[in-house]
């Protein structure tokens, strides 16, 4: 199907569906965006079913949102003609909303799809709109599919678990791993070298939602980090906007610090790196969540992003298939490649497996315009995708399935379009993440 089908307004947006169109649509508008229609082709429709797409297309989260519109494309070819469903075949509609990397706006777009729009079913990659409309999803009886955040921290901003499940019939269907699968990871990362560094750990944590929930001295990293032994040197939470990180800079190297962790985006790294260099600030290990689950984030860094550590969401070298494609993850990754001349990033399979539980949880419900037929079924959901076993069926929370995580590190290339490759170098679970080499220190790098 070719961006002819699509409409804005009623109008056709023929060479209009570009990238930089979503930008500014969704920049000058807020919760504005564009819709796109896949028509039934055989025959009279019995419907269309409405489908709210969310995402951080614009604001400082952006790269979150970067694969929204490449799905959007495959959803459109896999889609093309309609969905056919108990004998019936049923129009798609997608509404293309941007969050601005923001709760407030989310909740403003949850609000509209909802209310106004009254679709059927919410993907939002992002998450954003499952915070801060999961109890809107409720009130409306509205299914919401969503990812990128770990499972245990929206757990806890909704409320805890029988909030969040609404006492067992969720109207929110969420996965990913939990903070604590992250600790966990951080701390195999660096075992090797727990005897051989002071043991002194920085801790530089972003003003955000999901910076919050890695800072929870409970159940975030501080908890990990004390239960390991090591000296936590806490720099605090800063806000969005800073970029003058001289201040936590000293702090950690008036404290030794070896080790640096905690969240915080790319963009914010980039300048305190920089600052760090300038002032002899040298950590043998930087492990920080955020910042490089994006290859751009480290190679705005230049000749110093050698040896990045982070967890690691997903792979092409995960041996998995689409249930929306049959595409192997090797094969989304090369199309995303080949089309947006860009490295892939773990947001790809996540955003693409996003897609593939909405459309299984319609397929199951046998009525996609019965709202709580397409929220049962994905509450009885087991499927296999691009991101691995899916599982809401047998969770121990109602609306949580859980994804597995490796830890590695970014080195550079020897050669090849791309100057660093990310490498997994840790993994204690059962996924089939393959240890590719050992953990290096920063020195050992350089």
């Amino acid at each position: 199907m070719s961006d002819k089908a699509g409409t804005i307004d009623g109008k056709s947006t023929a060479g209009r569906l570009s990238r930089r169109s979503v930008l500014k649509g969704g920049a000058a508008a807020g919760a504005a965006g564009w819709t796109m229609r896949f028509p039934a082709v055989h025959g009279a429709e019995a419907g269309t079913i409405r489908i709210g797409y969310v995402g951080a297309i614009s604001g400082p989260g952006n790269l979150f949102g970067e694969c929204i519109d490449f799905v959007k494309k495959q959803v459109e070819k896999a889609c093309a003609g309609g969905l056919t469903i108990g004998g019936k075949t049923y129009a798609i509609e997608v509404l293309v909303r941007d969050s601005q990397s923001s709760i407030n706006v989310a909740g403003q777009i949850a609000a509209e799809l909802m209310t106004r729009q009254k679709v059927d079913l919410i993907v939002c990659p992002e998450s954003f709109v499952a915070i801060a409309g999961g109890q809107m999803a409720v009130i409306n009886q509205t299914p919401i599919v969503s990812t990128l955040f770990p499972s245990d921290a929206m757990v806890a901003i909704r409320g805890g678990p029988d909030a969040y499940a609404n006492k067992g019939k969720p109207w929110t269907f969420h996965f990913t791993f939990n903070t604590t699968d992250i600790g966990a990871i951080y701390m195999g990362l660096w075992r090797p070298f727990r005897n051989k560094l002071n043991g002194k750990v920085g801790t530089l944590y972003v003003d955000q939602p999901a910076a919050k929930g890695f800072a929870d001295p409970n159940y975030g990293l501080p908890s990990f980090l004390n239960k390991e032994g090591y000296t936590i040197v806490d720099a605090g939470l800063f806000k969005n906007e800073t970029d003058d990180f001289s201040n936590q800079i000293s702090t950690f190297k008036n404290a030794d610090t070896q080790i640096l962790t905690g969240f915080i985006f790319a963009y914010h790294f980039v300048p305190f790196w920089r600052t760090a260099a300038q002032t002899g600030f040298k950590p043998e290990i930087v492990c920080i969540a955020g910042a490089f689950l994006f290859p751009g984030g480290v190679d705005a860094l230049g000749d110093r992003g050698d040896g990045m550590a982070s967890e690691i969401w997903w792979t092409p070298k995960l041996p998995v298939v689409s249930s929306l494609t049959g595409q192997t993850a090797q094969a989304l990754a090369d199309e995303w490649e080949a089309t947006q001349n860009k490295q892939w990033s773990p947001v790809l399979g996540y955003t693409h497996a996003a897609w593939e539980v909405a459309i299984a949880g319609l397929k199951a419900s046998g009525d996609p315009k019965n709202r709580e037929a397409v929220r049962s079924a994905l509450s009885k959901l087991t499927l296999e995708t691009v991101v691995g076993k899916l599982d809401f069926a047998n969770s121990k929370i109602p609306g949580i399935a859980q994804t597995a995580l490796a830890g590695g590190q970014w080195r550079k290339r020897k050669g090849g379009k791309y100057p660093y490759e990310l490498v997994v170098t840790y993994n204690d679970s059962a996924a089939p993440f393959k240890i590719e080499d050992e953990f290096k220190l920063l020195s050992q790098l350089s």
